[in-house]
């Protein structure tokens, strides 16, 4: 007699492994994307073949792998909508060191003539200053002294020179007589492709810029290219 009719004497069909695998990497793929879209394909095929028994025992498997997407796909988007802006505004502010770098070393170059010869200079020759190739910014040390910025993505320089407060501009360079003088020096690039022009300035005597103290070798920005 045949102990167990049901399955006509065969031996019972042993789960198929890959709905389960898909379900393992479609939970990890929240962590990792690359597995997840792995996972939807392993639970496609999985689902093609829920016609044979080995499949058809865990098509709930399956079924649950390829639900996930439409949770996970919402929670992508919104992570991207948050990551993605917070990431340019990282990049830009990045970016944004270069100048502050340079303004403080163009800094040092004017206390450093001053303190041979009692006098700022007025030309980048005199105090030794010289920017790295490829800058984002133009670099302004007085009225006719202009360092053009030499990245191949940013602007013109005298579309830069536009975005520079006038106020600022009537300050730049030496002023007074010196050695009761002083200098203020600025930069200025596009570093997010919009139409704010960023803009630095930093000068050997303390100042007060749009009522906010700043102290002597203190670079301040002016325009805020990040948050405009």
């Amino acid at each position: 007699m045949n102990p167990n009719p049901m399955n006509n004497g065969q031996s019972p069909v042993a789960p198929a492994a890959l709905p389960l695998v898909a379900l393992i990497l479609g939970v990890v793929g929240f962590c990792f994307p690359p597995l997840f879209l792995i996972a939807i394909i392993l639970a496609i095929v999985s689902l093609a073949k829920s016609s044979e028994p080995a499949f058809a025992a865990r098509k709930t498997l399956a079924i649950i792998t390829l639900s996930l997407a439409v949770i996970y796909v919402p929670i992508v988007g919104i992570l991207a909508a948050i990551a993605i802006p917070n990431f340019i505004k990282f990049q830009s502010r990045s970016k944004q060191s270069e100048c502050k770098s340079n303004l403080k070393a163009a800094f040092v170059g004017q206390k450093s003539l001053f303190s041979e010869k009692d006098l700022y200079g007025a030309t980048a020759k005199e105090i030794g200053f010289l920017p790295e190739r490829g800058n984002r910014y133009a670099y302004l040390l007085g009225e006719d002294e202009i360092i053009a910025a030499t990245a191949p993505s940013q602007t013109s320089a005298n579309a830069l020179l536009v975005g520079v407060p006038s106020t600022l501009r009537d300050e730049l360079g030496v002023q007074g007589t010196c050695p009761d003088c002083w200098v203020t020096m600025a930069c200025a690039g596009n570093i997010d492709n919009d139409d704010t022009i960023d803009v630095w300035s930093i000068s050997t005597q303390d100042r007060t810029v749009n009522g906010q103290p700043v102290s002597a070798g203190v670079p301040f920005n002016d325009v805020n290219d990040v948050s405009e």
